[in-house]
């Protein structure tokens, strides 16, 4: 069940990634792509799988698609978080 739980949250931080890629990409200033914004949105979404997987939030066949709707949303705002506190220490310092 880890595997799962931690793989439904990787797919969702790669579906997410290429959603937010696609929007800046597409921009009248088109970003490339960035292999390492790709790998560190990854690993966030293997850490929040393995997060709900130690705190015995399964996936259920009912509910896949919400789930990982909700992932996408968790993956979302705890990068935008990390990203805050980085950007307030780059600046502080």
């Amino acid at each position: 069940m880890a595997a799962e739980t931690i793989g439904y949250a990787i797919i969702a931080a790669l579906v997410y990634s290429v959603v937010f890629f696609a929007k800046h990409h597409l921009k009248d200033k088109p970003e490339s792509f960035d292999w390492q914004k790709l790998g560190a949105t990854l690993i966030v979404g293997a850490v929040i799988g393995g997060m709900f997987y130690l705190g015995d939030l399964a996936i259920t066949a009912e509910a896949v698609e919400a789930q990982l709707i909700a992932y996408v949303g968790i993956v979302a705002i705890v990068e935008s978080v990390i990203k805050i506190v980085v950007r307030a220490v780059e600046r502080v310092t």
